[in-house]
């Protein structure tokens, strides 16, 4: 094998033997001989690498030698997960939940799944993971042993060579994010009834269990109507987390004549998932579809393994999984149990959310994934990144059925904005679906439902609830891409993580599945918002006074930081609070003198500098609820009116004047400033003194702009901790009271500490803006969390700082581009 690697002066143009197909030399270094893999990656600014190589084996090695250099502990580590060895190495876990997970893994087995489906990948896919591999193997083979490894992993003995199948395994388990990853601890809790105790108990987090939060994001597409000096802009604003292994990417790849495309992926992904080539661009966001069904299992009173299903019984399959783990000397201990299946697929105990969620002697509940076994994955992205057409890249998705959870937003050179969600689906009969649409509105299955954002629960007990398959589908009994929603317009189109009906707010999309999310429903704060800024004709709005977006103006629709509440809903509070400046709280006046200016003075925006923006986030708290909804009706003058789903809810609700010692929302308001000040938190602070990311132990603190998606804005920042993400689904389920504050005493690694703050680690990820004119694509971006995930790395925290100033930066494309700002170029061969 051979590398080369030249440091050049920033600006310099050399390039040093460009990729190619097999040429060079072998590992012996004999001139002429044949190379199995050639790649050459020349690197720019923040460690952004731009890969050439002249076939698709060699592109994955150069992929795989890339991300192994500069973040080999992150798939490392998940590979260590997803073959159910972490309590072997990390012991059981807080709680158990190392353990919990391993078995979960261990009785999914996607190893073994990986081998099995591997030959069914197409020639590219095969040929991108198994060079991805030996490029990985390659760059881990030049460390010197486990201390030369990154700081995450150094000296770790865990970290081992990788195969092409792994990296389908840990595929297989990325499409299963929103769906089988989120109950492998129940599967590991599931035991049917018995005398002595259960071998695991969990306490589950509902809200990662049941819905999808935790990953969301905002996109635009805008058609040629809306722009004005281009044909068409996106903006695309995942909101993934800031640490672990969904951290996106970036990288450009190019194989000349087949494939050139830039944008982000993820480690241990050899492909582009959000980016755009020289025709068209896109970016995701999660969908409100459902990706999984829950069914409650009638159970044989004498024997709660066997379950009705069309009147007659079935045995749940029993499969005993083993797990090493570490215990606290070192030395290793066996764990073996049973984790049972029905037809449908895992069971599931769920019952610390809910009793009836549980697994009793008459009832317990199991669930079918409609992503098990979607190795299709990497070619549709391929495909995505390779169309040169909206035809092509809209036909992509009939071809390969690919995309696991994502909804796409994408723009084409031809100014055309389009929108899909080609998710996996599972299709219901009509009278299942109508089952399901009166079930959800029940007070019994409403909080599971949760406006759409929750998931679905069917009776286990007939055929007649189960998937209806067409034939037309990859995996049978999935909804086929020609009944999925979609639409293509020259004005706009947009999603916020509601369903697909209010994608364009003058043109909603209905007819649909209800497993895609209800149409003429109430819509989340933050896709209102979203509505209100992207459809604003007025003049007036942020598009400027020919209501046509350019790329600078779109730009500001991220960095701008304005929210739902912070214009005229403002008002309305802070002249209450003037008008009635005492208040009861805790059985005493309360002076709101102090709050209300606070609020008064506060501009609206959740930018870094703004003043009493957390005292608008812990009031508003007070009033959150579980559901889409963000927050509960009470608080408004109108409700919900599907005629106007834009602007309602809206107003403030009025206050009884004979009792405004009692006001609810005064109360609030007075309970949120008496928490601030008990904190020792100024009212008027400026936002980025409490807010902000501590990348790692020593480092400095970077103040951070957003706001937690209840509080209607467009960028997101927010803290999730399992300490309390749970809130607001769990106390829905159990009848507990929801908590009020979002200020939490936390350190960098998301533990206890005596200061309060609001430390950031979820929210805008990658945010691009980009723009097609007759120059070709043009994108500018932000990497919040930066592109290297070791502390002592130079890319650790580089474009963090730029986030923290919302400064944008570049996104080079062009060849001239690249070449012109080449830092470090590296020639392999194989």
């Amino acid at each position: 094998m051979r590398l080369s690697v030249s440091v050049l002066a920033l600006g310099a143009v050399i390039l040093s033997g460009c990729g190619g197909s097999s040429g060079g030399s072998d590992s012996s270094g004999d001139p002429g001989a044949d190379t199995r893999y050639s790649a050459n990656i020349r690197y720019t600014d923040y460690g952004v690498p731009h890969i050439t190589a002249g076939d698709y084996g060699s592109l994955g090695y150069g992929i795989g030698y890339d991300h192994a250099q500069n973040n080999l502990c992150t798939l490392s580590e998940q590979l260590v997960k997803l073959k159910g060895e972490k309590s072997r190495y990390f012991g059981a876990g807080e709680g158990s939940g190392n353990l919990l997970t391993d078995v979960g893994y261990k009785a999914l087995d996607y190893p073994a799944q990986a081998r099995e489906l591997f030959s069914s990948l197409s020639d590219q896919s095969r040929e991108l993971l198994t060079g991805y591999a030996a490029g990985f193997n390659r760059s881990l083979s030049e460390r010197q042993g486990p201390d030369d490894y990154p700081t995450p992993c150094r000296g770790a003995e865990w970290v081992d060579s990788i195969s092409a199948e792994d990296l389908l395994a840990y595929q297989l388990d990325l499409a299963g994010l929103a769906s089988s990853r989120n109950f492998l601890s129940a599967m590991a809790a599931a035991q049917p009834p018995q005398s002595i105790a259960p071998l695991l108990q969990v306490e589950l987090d509902p809200t990662q269990v049941l819905t999808s939060e935790g990953i969301g994001s905002n996109g635009w597409a805008l058609g040629k109507d809306r722009v004005e000096g281009a044909s068409s802009l996106l903006l695309g604003n995942p909101h993934f987390p800031w640490d672990g292994e969904l951290r996106f990417y970036q990288n450009h790849l190019t194989i000349p004549g087949e494939l050139d495309v830039t944008g982000v992926t993820m480690i241990g992904l050899p492909a582009v998932v959000i980016g755009f080539n020289e025709h068209l661009g896109w970016t995701h966001t999660v969908s409100q579809s459902k990706r999984f069904t829950l069914y409650q299992l009638t159970l044989d009173e004498n024997d709660p393994t066997r379950y009705l299903y069309d009147g007659e019984y079935r045995d749940m399959t029993r499969k005993m999984v083993t797990v090493e783990v570490k215990r606290p000397d070192g030395s290793l201990v066996e764990h073996t149990q049973p984790v049972y299946f029905s037809h449908f697929g895992p069971m599931v105990n769920l019952g610390s959310m809910s009793p009836t969620l549980g697994w009793s002697k008459n009832s317990a509940i199991t669930f079918r994934d409609a992503n098990a076994g979607n190795t299709r994955m990497l070619d549709q992205w391929l495909a995505m990144g390779k169309a040169d057409s909206r035809q092509a890249f809209v036909g992509s998705f009939g071809q390969h059925q690919g995309i696991p959870w994502v909804n796409t937003l994408m723009i084409d050179k031809e100014g055309t904005a389009n929108y899909i969600d080609a998710t996996q689906v599972p299709r219901l009969s009509p009278a299942a679906e109508q089952y399901w649409r009166a079930a959800s509105q029940s007070p019994q299955l409403a909080p599971l439902w949760q406006d759409g954002a929750g998931s679905v629960l069917l009776p286990g007990d007939s055929s007649d609830f189960a998937w209806v398959d067409t034939g037309l589908t990859k995996t049978p009994g999935l909804v086929p891409f020609a009944e999925a929603p979609r639409q293509t317009r020259t004005d706009y189109l947009f999603n916020a993580n509601s369903s697909h009906w209010l994608s364009n707010a003058d043109n909603p999309l209905e007819g649909y599945s209800i497993l895609y999310g209800p149409e003429k429903t109430i819509r989340s704060t933050r896709t209102r918002y979203n509505a209100q800024l992207i459809s604003d004709n007025s003049g007036s709005g942020l598009a400027g006074a020919d209501s046509r977006f350019s790329l600078d103006e779109l730009k500001t629709v991220m960095t701008h930081n304005g929210s739902l509440f912070g214009g005229d809903w403002k008002n309305q509070l802070t002249q209450r609070c003037t008008n009635y400046s005492s208040v009861n709280l805790d059985g005493s006046p309360f002076d709101l003198t102090a709050a209300c200016q606070a609020l008064v003075n506060w501009d609206g925006t959740y930018n870094t500098g703004s003043t009493g923006a957390h005292l608008m986030r812990e009031f508003l708290a007070a009033f959150r609820v579980s559901g889409h909804r963000s927050l509960d009706d009470a608080l408004f003058a109108t409700g919900f009116d599907a005629a106007m789903p834009v602007v309602t809810p809206s107003g403030l609700v009025p206050i009884d004047a004979a009792d405004s010692q009692n006001d609810p929302v005064l109360m609030a308001l007075a309970a949120a400033a008496q928490r601030l000040g008990d904190a020792g938190v100024a009212l008027d602070a400026p936002l980025g003194s409490v807010q902000y990311v501590l990348k790692a132990e020593g480092q400095q603190a970077l103040p951070i702009s957003g706001g937690y998606s209840f509080e209607g804005v467009f960028n997101m920042a927010e803290t999730t901790t399992s300490s309390r993400s749970t809130s607001d689904l769990a106390n829905t389920l159990t009848g507990a009271p929801v908590p009020g504050s979002l200020l939490f005493a936390l350190d960098e690694n998301g533990n206890g500490s005596d200061e309060l703050a609001y430390r950031i680690n979820y929210g805008s990820s990658f945010v691009m803006a980009l723009e097609y004119s007759d120059e070709g694509p043009r994108a500018d971006m932000f990497l919040s969390y930066s592109q290297g995930h070791d502390p002592e790395g130079e890319h650790f925290s580089d474009q963090t700082t730029l986030y923290s100033d919302l400064q944008w930066r570049p996104v080079l494309f062009s060849e001239d581009e690249v070449a012109a700002a080449v830092v470090r170029t590296i020639d392999l061969e194989e």
